[in-house]
């Protein structure tokens, strides 16, 4: 399928982190952890070109696909959402189609990039934006304001096998998400109108966030 769209990949990456210390740079396996999904975005042949915004100077750029842009002080705290990165990026480069690639997620491989992007470049009527996500394999219960707890997605008292069960339940992974940048436009939102998905493997809802997670990555990344 030829494609005339222009896109663009965008991986916000901050030095500071707060539960740890510059995660993004952390090495797995002698590895940079932001290095396992620039490598992957880099050799999509849908994707244009991928931008890097950062307020680190640690970066250097040696690939023609690859630029390193600086972001504010305002979008570099804490606090700040992503779509704040989104839009001075968009401020600045013009697109088509804008995929948000997030670092803290070392099991991403192109082929889930390159099937979001021919998803909704095939299907533009009928899907929006991108996302992707693992199948939930597990029953899910929440707790009540008296502290007792109630099953969400499976009827108890019918209980089945769980490889019997059919959930149709899925959890975002954050790997990476895709959406028309005059969608995000207008709805200032990386997720508007229909939303389809992505499948990745298992492992795949494992990002670093905390100390445990990166544990759990290592070991499964062995």
């Amino acid at each position: 399928m030829p494609n005339s769209k222009k896109i663009y990949g965008l991986i916000p990456l901050r030095k500071g982190s707060t539960r740890i210390k510059n995660k993004n740079f952390i090495k797995i396996l002698k590895k940079p952890l932001y290095k396992y999904a620039l490598d992957q975005a880099l050799r999509s042949k849908l994707i244009n070109k991928i931008f890097i915004s950062t307020d680190s100077n640690k970066i250097k750029s040696h690939n023609k696909k690859l630029s390193i842009i600086s972001r504010s002080k305002l979008s570099s705290t804490n606090y700040a959402p992503t779509e704040l990165v989104i839009e001075e990026f968009l401020k600045r480069y013009d697109c088509d189609y804008l995929v948000l690639i997030q670092a803290t997620n070392p099991f991403l491989k192109t082929k889930y990039i390159d099937q979001g992007i021919m998803k909704i470049l095939k299907n533009k009527k009928k899907f929006n934006t991108v996302l992707s996500a693992v199948k939930n394999e597990h029953f899910i219960w929440k707790k009540n304001k008296k502290g007792c707890i109630f099953p969400k997605n499976y009827n108890y008292k019918k209980r089945t096998r769980m490889q019997d069960t059919k959930l149709d339940e899925f959890i975002e992974n954050g790997a990476f998400y895709i959406f028309s940048t005059t969608g995000f436009k207008k709805n200032k939102n990386r997720l508007y109108g229909k939303i389809s998905y992505i499948e990745m493997p298992k492992e795949s809802v494992f990002e670093v966030d905390d100390k445990e997670d990166l544990k759990i990555i290592k070991k499964l990344l062995r």
